[in-house]
């Protein structure tokens, strides 16, 4: 059993209650695996294209990538694709420690430390390889990251595959962790490119499976990304919220108090603390029913499916865009917006999580060479977007 719970949005569905999401899941394990007995693919290709399963449940989705190691017998390791964490953190060092190649090719940085989600752990450092689209795996050679050694105090273990870029990197007793996308500095750029959301969302109380989504990575920036440098000394991947408009008015927030914009690849959708009332208290049309993650913790929300447009950016420059689900297909139309005076899932922070819906109107680039966001809109009739 794996504990696999994101850093910034509630978790989207439970694995071990969903009998068949785990079978579903456990089948594309087995298939990964078996188109990872390929060839590692060659250092000249500009770019690489990662496959990224989907599990959607009422209007939600999180991602899953799937990761080997040389040598390893049985399905590849399913692993949370999670930008609220910046580390890898494999639920199994046994899984490690039994490869026929263990002494030659891995080495023990740390022993019996606590990873992120407190499970005992030790820093690994080695290869690990991620099977590609069509065949075969891209491998991160030297890699360093969590291997757990046992369960945490829930009885379970973790497996997350932390995509966040942040600066400075955290360490653990002096040893730097970071993404393991970063890594590998021939493929600096990670573009999310996510499937179309009618096609990956659902807004019933069945969960669904999509195997439609991509990571692709890149040894130059690509064509078309207006770049912002990533905010510095922040535990979470975040840029900075200049604006926010429901429907056709501009409102005040985020107000006088610095905040900060969560980048955040999965969840639904966008949400945000409101400390000084700009938005709270007021009546905004389109309201309905708050999210079932707003209790107990959060305090004084409201929640819209009106359009809204957000402005961010860094303290060069800025990018607009609007999410509106009316654009949908009806099974998929629902909630854009939480306000909450405070939302406990802000981590303390005053800001926004700009919500996995950004991700759908949005392609988002990764540059973590230079600690920096990209983001490009979506166009009607593009592959991958919101209403192709």
């Amino acid at each position: 059993m794996t504990y696999s719970v994101p850093t910034l949005h509630s978790p989207v569905v439970k694995l071990q209650d969903q009998k068949s999401v785990a079978q579903q899941l456990s089948s594309i394990a087995a298939a990964r695996q078996r188109s990872a007995a390929a060839v590692v693919r060659s250092q000249t290709t500009p770019s690489i294209n990662i496959p990224l399963t989907t599990v959607s449940l009422q209007g939600n989705f999180d991602a899953m990538v799937h990761l080997t190691y040389p040598g390893l017998n049985g399905p590849a390791i399913e692993l949370l694709v999670d930008s609220g964490n910046s580390s890898l953190i494999v639920p199994r060092y046994s899984d490690i420690a039994g490869l026929p190649n263990f002494e030659r090719d891995y080495s023990i940085l740390a022993q019996n430390v606590a990873e992120p989600w407190q499970c005992p752990a030790h820093i690994i450092r080695g290869p690990i390889q991620i099977p590609m689209q069509g065949g075969g795996v891209y491998e991160i050679p030297d890699c360093v990251f969590y291997a757990c050694t046992g369960a945490n105090s829930k009885g379970e273990l973790t497996a997350n595959f932390g995509t966040g870029c942040i600066t400075p990197w955290q360490s653990n007793g002096g040893i730097v962790m970071r993404s393991p996308l970063s890594s590998d500095a021939n493929y600096p750029f990670a573009e999310f490119n996510y499937a179309p959301a009618q096609q990956l969302l659902t807004a019933i109380s069945e969960p669904i499976v999509d195997d439609g989504s991509v990571l692709t990575l890149y040894k130059n920036v690509p064509s078309g990304y207006q770049m912002f440098d990533i905010k510095k000394d922040c535990l979470w991947m975040s840029l900075i919220p200049r604006s926010l408009s429901i429907g056709d008015t501009l409102t005040a927030w985020p107000g006088t108090i610095p905040s900060i914009a969560m980048i955040d690849t999965g969840g639904g959708p966008v949400f945000l603390s409101d400390p000084e009332n700009y938005l709270y208290g007021h009546n905004w049309p389109d309201q309905t029913e708050n999210p079932d993650w707003t209790s107990p913790d959060s305090i004084s929300c409201q929640s819209t499916f009106d359009k809204i447009t957000i402005t961010i950016g860094d303290e060069s420059g800025s990018f607009t865009y609007s999410i509106d689900t009316s654009v949908l297909p009806e099974s998929v139309q629902g909630l854009t917006l939480v306000m909450c005076e405070n939302c406990a899932y802000m981590m303390g922070n005053n800001g926004m999580n700009v919500g996995g819906l950004s991700a759908l109107f949005n392609y988002v680039l990764v540059d973590y060479a230079s600690a920096r966001i990209g983001l490009k809109k979506k166009l009607p009739t593009s592959p991958g977007s919101p209403t192709a």
